[in-house]
């Protein structure tokens, strides 16, 4: 008999509990609106489409760090671009030197306007980090391909130091790490051929991707690649006459005495091998080279060049000679690069060699 009274009690406090539920969803939804920017305000952002000092380099309209939030869905060049300047005006050169890697390595290549974006913006956060040295290179990259008058100007506010000039002389202290230093074996002097006179040099990469400057680490990485030239490819000793670590450090690999394996077949005739440990493919299991890997191959390739009396039109890519992606798309355009720098210093070559 008291079955009714209670089903009207529950039905009460249910109503009770609806509206008090209500109440505390409407003054959640008010203390959220209260605390985050009017919706109005900020629902029409529309993220950059272009490229340009004007409007990567536009001063922020919104506070910095909501424009970076509302950058981040966003994985355009353009955008990544504009977070990256954005963390610069923040001093975060950490996340301004992720937001241009992905530019710089990922799966699209950019063009030419957007990697002199990405480089210089590297190079400026480099310079607030401290580490002006690491930028050089990605400086000296931006003002070789910056069409964009702004950018132009930007970068002909900071010139290149001459110091810091890469050698065009052969130089005693150019240092290199001989075979022992990595605990070499010993070649197999029944499958290597003496070397021709040395009439050129070819560039290459390791493949595999390799960030670790520690000696003993760099040394391991070069037996293991003697090994698999041996063992797996059959050739008498390591295939290249040259490595070069992540640190810059310069490496002996096989003797200049015997003819390297890097070029195939006839290539290798009069041929040094130099290769810079890393693997410079775009995409996420790619890298670029250091800058301390690029200064210690230009100052290589100059030494090798003086030695044995060729020019720049003798330095090679391992793709000039057959089909292959060897050394990658991120580094062909650095040993271009080197090519076109060493023409036009041909002359004071020429004359360092007479001496």
């Amino acid at each position: 008999m008291q079955f009714p009274s209670v089903q009207k009690t529950q039905v009460v406090r249910t109503r009770a509990s609806s509206r008090l539920g209500v109440s505390y969803l409407f003054f959640g939804l008010l203390l959220a609106c209260s605390s985050s920017p009017p919706p109005s305000r900020y629902k029409g952002f529309v993220p950059p489409a272009s490229v340009s000092t004007t409007v990567t380099m536009a001063a922020p309209a919104i506070d910095p760090e909501l424009e970076i939030d509302l950058l981040a869905p966003f994985k355009t060049t353009p955008a990544l671009l504009r977070t990256a300047h954005l963390n610069l005006l923040v001093h975060r050169p950490k996340a301004a030197i992720a937001a241009t890697a992905e530019v710089l390595y990922g799966p699209v290549k950019p063009s030419s306007n957007e990697e002199s974006f990405a480089r210089y913006l590297r190079a400026e956060a480099y310079e607030q980090e401290g580490q002006p040295e690491r930028g050089q290179y990605d400086r000296e990259r931006a003002d070789t391909l910056a069409i964009d008058l702004g950018l132009r100007r930007l970068l002909a506010g900071k010139p290149r130091p001459v110091a810091e000039e890469v050698p065009v002389v052969a130089s005693p202290e150019l240092a290199v790490q001989p075979r022992s230093a990595w605990k070499a074996a010993g070649p197999d002097r029944r499958n290597v051929e003496p070397m021709d006179p040395v009439r050129r040099v070819t560039i290459h990469h390791s493949a595999m991707y390799f960030r670790d400057t520690r000696p003993t680490t760099c040394a391991a990485q070069i037996q293991m690649i003697q090994r698999d030239h041996m063992s797996n490819r059959g050739y008498g000793d390591i295939g290249y006459h040259y490595l070069i670590d992540p640190s810059g450090r310069i490496w002996q690999g096989r003797e200049l005495r015997w003819q390297g394996a890097h070029a195939a077949g006839n290539n290798n005739q009069g041929n040094v091998g130099i290769c810079l440990l890393g693997n410079f493919m775009r995409g996420k299991k790619g890298q670029g080279p250091t800058s301390a890997q690029v200064q210690a191959m230009r100052r290589l390739v100059a030494t090798v060049m003086l030695r044995f009396k060729f020019g720049p039109d003798a330095v090679f890519c391992h793709s000039d000679f057959k089909a292959t992606d060897c050394p990658g798309a991120l580094m062909e355009p650095v040993v271009a690069e080197m090519v076109r720098d060493l023409q036009r210093r041909s002359g004071r070559l020429a004359d360092a060699s007479a001496q």
